[in-house]
């Protein structure tokens, strides 16, 4: 079947109540038909973030002073960046969310000589490729990959890292890896999240029109990707995020952690 741009109906009205699951399933409604689940990878299967934070302050080097450093170090949320800018850079390329870390440094860590997003991106996917060696999964993730595979589900990753950082992350995590032969990354689409392009490659590469798939992701872009491209999508945020922000984005649940999946809700028990 040619591949659709058109989005599914919501299924499932979600709520801004957060407990492991929001989401209100009209009385009667039917599952849908999903044949293949895709995943996006940093934030959703493997806990990568605070590694990334981790990884941008120290792709500052020298720009960034020392007294800064440790200021930052000293937080409350440690090496994690500002929500305020966090939240604006899930989900993007690098491309897109290093400019806009350039620019809230300078504003408000007195970096000086910034690095160009180019040396930045570089040494950026450099720190976190030796940090992510020792990367932890996300709350229920090899059990949902293992059960899904079990079952006979085609699956899938969608992210916007770049192969070369993919292959890092995965070396502590081969099991569930193992049960997920089709990785899009980044660098394989023109245009990342939240165009529709890497969710309509991943279906094609599995070969599942897209209204067949459903998709899990953690950031407001990943969302509109995976809607844009005619999926239906799974929100798992992160927990400071307001679960409006999924719901306008039209994802067709918010849970709490993949642990909390309904595999009978959406016709995969």
């Amino acid at each position: 079947a040619p591949l659709s741009l058109l989005s599914p109906p919501l299924l499932f009205a979600t709520t801004s109540s957060m407990s492991s699951s929001s989401s209100l399933t009209p009385p009667g409604s039917p599952a849908p038909k999903i044949k293949a689940v895709i995943f996006d990878l940093d934030g959703t299967l493997l806990d990568t973030e605070t590694l990334s934070c981790k990884a941008v302050l120290d792709a500052f080097e020298d720009s960034m002073s020392e007294e800064v450093r440790e200021t930052l170090a000293r937080s409350p949320e440690g090496y994690k960046l500002p929500w305020e800018l966090k939240k604006r850079t899930l989900g993007l390329r690098g491309g897109a969310w290093i400019p806009m870390v350039i620019e809230y440094g300078s504003e408000h860590w007195d970096v000086n000589e910034a690095p160009s997003v180019s040396e930045f991106w570089e040494r950026w996917e450099s720190r976190l490729c030796e940090l992510c060696l020792d990367v932890d999964e996300c709350p229920g993730a090899t059990d949902l990959v293992q059960t899904l595979h079990d079952r006979g589900v085609p699956i899938a990753i969608a992210t916007s890292s770049r192969g070369i950082a993919v292959e890092k992350k995965r070396v502590k995590h081969e099991g569930m890896f193992g049960c997920i032969p089709t990785i899009v990354c980044g660098e394989d689409v023109q245009n990342g999240k939240p165009a529709p392009d890497i969710y309509l490659e991943a279906a094609r590469r599995i070969g599942i029109d897209p209204s067949e798939c459903l998709c899990f992701e953690d950031a407001v872009a990943g969302v509109e990707s995976a809607r844009a491209a005619g999926m239906y999508c799974i929100a798992v945020p992160d927990p400071r995020m307001e679960p409006n922000a999924f719901i306008e984005a039209e994802a067709d649940e918010v849970i709490q952690s993949l642990k909390h999946f309904d595999y009978k809700k959406w016709g995969l028990e």
